[in-house]
């Protein structure tokens, strides 16, 4: 995983694609209220808050895992 400027966001923004289908599917699932626009606002703190890290988020939805 690269860490440059922005991986982060790309690499929710792909998990969110591959293993939720969109931004508001996964919201959704985890249980999270931010819906439209708010929800690229708090997508970064709702991650880090549930699972500790962007890094962790990642590692936690490894393709076939």
């Amino acid at each position: 995983m690269s860490k440059e400027p922005g991986w982060d966001a790309k690499a929710i923004g792909e998990i969110a694609a591959r293993q939720y289908g969109n931004f508001n599917k996964m919201f959704e699932q985890h249980g999270w209220p931010e819906r439209g626009q708010d929800m690229m606002r708090k997508v970064q703190t709702r991650v880090k808050e549930q699972y500790g890290s962007i890094a962790a988020f990642v590692e936690k939805h490894k393709a076939g895992q």
